[in-house]
């Protein structure tokens, strides 16, 4: 029984010293680089405790690319996790650098991503300049055969297929001339191809100067409606002269006074060339055009400007939670290897002290003692015989020197009664950083323990005790010398408090009354001393 109830405590936070890591998502396409209509396999794999709920999510679409068909979820048990596996099968038609946005795993009550990754489409390369042009071969006589017109029927498949490549290759080219220029553009896209189609159609030189500054500040209002969200064209020149002067950007800047002076003689040009026929000459033209495209560019990259700062907002936000979560994630790692390092030592030093050759006797004269155990805090308990203290230099040695300032306690007691069968075993964790919720793992050391010795017919329960977490219930377990199919009894008490956890656990076989009195009694007489925090 010693033996085994050792191991069960071995087995328990070594399992919890490897589970640490978890959970784990990632994300890997089988290639970069494909040609239009081709597939990329992007494989999500997931790495979870075999408790864990996870959820693949299915869609249409991911970012850029087109999701033409997912794989059922494969799984396979490593112990002591389970990796899941899903296939996602993405495609796109036109060719370009393409991101593949990252996929959302949901893991219990908390979402995952991969990271996203980027796909380039290439063109499917048409190449007609590699064939040559011949003239047509005379008729040859085939002695045996009449040469006649009439029995002559030559083949025009091949002249049909000569003359398909090109047809296909300018079909090709025409439907990704018409692909991209309806795109979707953005504002300033929009304005910017508006104002090279105007330069390019020259309109003053036609005689036509109000159509040309018509066509200058509609785009330009276009622009101000979508880009800055003002209502400017049902308005007259001196309003929007107005509206300028008195928009401010996010961050609290204005549009320059230089440019509105200017705008402000090209709005007076433009009225005259619309409404009185007037005829700029073509250098105040010129200014006209290049200012209003200040106007937009200026406008433009303030608006960018204020987008980029925000997105680098979010991206710092994101670094201080993910550099808090790996905190908390090292110092709760720690803790448990710590843990398992304790339990182990504890065993090994049960096994070689010679222990056991005393329980005889302990056993045949109880002397129900109180005392308290750890710092401050201390932990107050009445047991059958005072708990041995056990020497954990041979654990604390293996911790690394960061490892070491963390703990300010590690200490551990125990009484193994080898005759009657029952272990009573009281832990201290103490450390130089204050308790957060997300280091929680007093049920993560039950089933824990459970799925690591195999138990059989598992049934935990937990219930608030006061002012601790308890722990119990009964699981079957062959255990040799003992007997096999044995019913196995256990209960806990975890005590938190702002830098540390204490804990008391009894094991017994299920069915002796004696020791399931034992070990409630100790259990009941267990109490955090608030008076030493």
């Amino acid at each position: 029984m010693n033996k085994h109830i050792s191991y069960i405590l071995l087995f328990l936070f070594s399992w919890m010293a490897q589970a640490q890591d978890l959970p784990k998502v990632g994300a890997i396409a089988d290639t970069t680089a494909i040609r239009a209509g081709e597939q990329v396999r992007l494989q999500v794999r997931v790495q979870a405790d075999t408790l864990s709920f996870v959820d693949f999510p299915e869609m249409s679409e991911l970012g850029d690319m087109e999701v033409v068909k997912t794989d059922a979820v494969d799984t396979a048990k490593i112990k002591p996790y389970r990796e899941l596996v899903k296939n996602y099968y993405l495609t796109q038609w036109d060719t370009g650098k393409y991101v593949v946005a990252p996929v959302s795993v949901k893991i219990q009550d908390s979402i995952f991503k991969t990271d996203s990754l980027y796909v380039k489409v290439l063109p499917v390369k048409i190449d007609t300049t590699k064939q040559g042009l011949y003239d047509f071969k005379p008729l040859v006589n085939i002695e045996g055969e009449d040469n006649t017109p009439a029995n002559n029927k030559p083949s025009f498949w091949w002249l049909l297929l000569f003359l398909l490549l090109p047809l296909g290759y300018f079909i090709y080219k025409r439907r990704k001339a018409y692909i991209e220029s309806h795109k979707a553009l953005t504002p300033y896209e929009k304005a910017l191809a508006a104002l090279t189609q105007l330069q390019k159609d020259k309109l003053w030189l036609k005689g036509k100067v109000d159509i040309h500054y018509l066509h200058l500040t509609d785009l330009m209002k276009d622009f101000l409606e979508s880009e800055l969200h003002v209502n400017v064209k049902e308005k007259i020149s001196s309003d929007i002269l107005q509206v300028l002067r008195k928009y401010r950007f996010e961050d609290g800047t204005y549009i320059t006074p230089d440019l509105i002076d200017r705008l402000k003689e090209t709005f007076n040009r433009a009225d005259l060339a619309k409404f009185a026929k007037l005829e700029p000459n073509p250098s105040d033209i010129d200014v006209d055009f290049n200012n209003i495209k200040d106007l937009i560019d200026s406008t433009h990259a303030t608006i960018q400007k204020i987008a980029d700062a925000k997105a680098d907002e979010i991206a710092a936000k994101e670094a201080a939670k993910k550099k808090k979560r790996r905190i908390a994630l090292i110092v709760t790692g720690s803790i448990l290897l710590l843990i398992a390092l304790l339990l182990g030592g504890a065993y090994y030093y049960v096994k070689k002290s010679g222990l056991a050759e005393n329980l005889q006797e302990n056993m045949a004269k109880p002397e129900w003692v109180y005392s308290e155990y750890g710092a401050k805090p201390s932990l107050g308990v009445t047991t059958p015989h005072i708990l041995h203290n056990y020497d954990v230099s041979q654990i604390t040695d293996t911790l690394s020197d960061k490892q070491k300032k963390l703990f300010s306690e590690i200490s551990f007691y125990a009484d193994e009664n080898l005759v009657k069968k029952y272990v009573i075993a009281e832990g201290n964790i103490g450390v130089n950083a204050e308790i957060t919720p997300e280091m929680q793992f007093d049920k993560s050391i039950i089933i824990g323990m459970l799925q690591n010795i195999q138990a059989r017919d598992v049934n935990l329960q937990e219930a608030e005790e006061g002012d601790a977490k308890r722990y119990f219930g009964t699981f079957k377990k062959d255990i040799p010398v003992i007997g096999n199919n044995l019913n196995i009894a256990f209960d806990s008490r975890f005590y938190k408090f702002k830098n540390g956890v204490k804990m008391v656990i009894g094991f017994y076989l299920e069915g002796n009354k004696k020791n399931k009195d034992l070990v409630e009694r100790v259990l009941n007489s267990a109490s955090l001393n608030a008076a030493d925090e």
